[in-house]
């Protein structure tokens, strides 16, 4: 069927879940003053756990793939029944890549790139997002409380532009979004604009989540 300049995002359409997770041994070592080794790594073990149970809330999201070169966490994955991609290059962006292309050769129509360490995030976060979406050439940016990096990331098409996570990512993003033509929406919430990334989020989430896991 041939679509034209009015196509909308439809429900029905194809929409993947990508999660990158760093192998566990490395996992939030900016956290390393606060916390051992072991420690972070089950905590991000926690979170990943909890992202997937989100995400199985969004009947728009029609499947997840979690890319990681950490053998437990595919594992993980796979029992979960999401799809686990061994990263094939070390990097963030080489990460989310790969997943995005596999989606592309998938038929999806978008990808939503979720990290693990948005703890507050929640389903209704996810379809806000997905609703924003109303253009088959398009992102939607979360990006965190400082207004500087990209928390969650929706691409229409997979492939509409090139991930660029790192310093002042959620600009880069937008910009390079523009560049190309692509309609650009942002999305803020208190729940996507939090994540645990160094000791003073850690000290934040704790006084949120008696749970959190302690030394």
């Amino acid at each position: 069927m041939i679509r034209d300049s009015s196509f909308i995002l439809q429900p029905s359409s194809l929409i993947y879940g990508i999660i990158p997770v760093k192998p566990l041994n490395r996992a939030k070592s900016r956290l390393a003053r606060a916390l051992k080794a072991h420690t972070r790594a089950a905590l991000v073990r926690s979170l990943f756990s909890r992202t997937l149970d989100v995400i199985a809330q969004v009947e728009r999201i029609d499947g997840v793939i979690v890319v990681s070169r950490d053998l437990t966490i595919l594992e993980l994955a796979r029992q979960r029944n999401a799809i686990a991609l061994a990263e094939s290059e070390s990097g963030l962006n080489s990460a989310i890549t790969q997943a995005a292309q596999w989606a592309a050769k998938h038929h999806a129509r978008a990808v939503i790139v979720i990290p693990v360490d948005l703890p507050l995030i929640t389903a209704d976060d996810l379809t806000a997002i997905i609703d924003r979406a109303g253009e088959e050439r398009g992102v939607v940016i979360a990006p965190d409380r400082h207004e500087e990096g990209t928390n969650v990331l929706l691409v229409s098409p997979p492939d509409a532009i090139q991930f660029e996570y790192g310093a002042s990512s959620f600009n880069v993003h937008r910009a390079q979004a523009i560049e190309r033509g692509l309609i650009v929406h942002e999305y803020r919430s208190p729940t996507t604009a939090f994540d645990i990334d160094v000791p003073d989020d850690l000290e934040r989430y704790r006084a949120l989540d008696s749970h959190l896991i302690s030394e």
